[in-house]
């Protein structure tokens, strides 16, 4: 049976360091997006996996700074479908374990979720301090928003891996 490893967690919390070690074990993408100042060993992002979390985010308000209401997200959700199997298909082709990670997909991983096979979902968290320090060198963000954007994605995450394990809700106060 097919294996599916999901990195989810918020940009800047150590996902890239996950799917790098992932990397070295089963793909993570054939075009990788390409190494940078902020992260010189790679993002080990597949540029197709960044490329749909762009347009899902955009087409319900959003983008990957700036997150839509989770409802706007579903609301969008059927219009992908077609384009969110044929990725996955193309990403996983002959591979009996593979992978993806893009942050993005933490706000986006309901609309890939009824079409993946056999997933397993490693969950990155890191200090939201911490994540507002490296987003305000990173991108110029404020302090605050790099907070608010990791309070964010954390809450989603959490409320996702409760779902997704049946554990129950989760409070989380930002």
């Amino acid at each position: 049976m097919q294996k599916t490893i999901v990195v989810l967690g918020m940009h800047r919390s150590a996902t890239s360091l996950v799917a790098c070690g992932l990397h070295h074990e089963i793909s993570m993408g054939e075009e990788l997006v390409p190494a940078s100042g902020s992260n010189p060993r790679g993002h080990f992002e597949d540029v197709r996996f960044v490329r749909l979390n762009d347009r899902i985010l955009s087409a319900a308000g959003g983008s990957w700074h700036c997150p839509p209401p989770e409802e706007a997200i579903r609301n969008v959700a059927a219009q992908f479908s077609d384009e969110v199997q044929s990725t996955l298909a193309a990403a996983s082709r002959g591979q009996s374990i593979w992978g993806f990670k893009d942050p993005r997909t933490t706000l986006t991983i309901g609309v890939y979720l009824p079409f993946l096979r056999n997933p397993h979902f490693v969950c990155c968290f890191r200090e939201p301090e911490e994540v507002a320090r490296s987003l305000n060198r990173r991108n110029g963000f404020s302090l605050a928003k790099g907070r608010r954007l990791a309070a964010i994605y954390n809450r989603r995450l959490l409320t996702f891996s409760a779902e997704f394990t049946g554990t129950g809700g989760v409070t989380f106060t930002e």
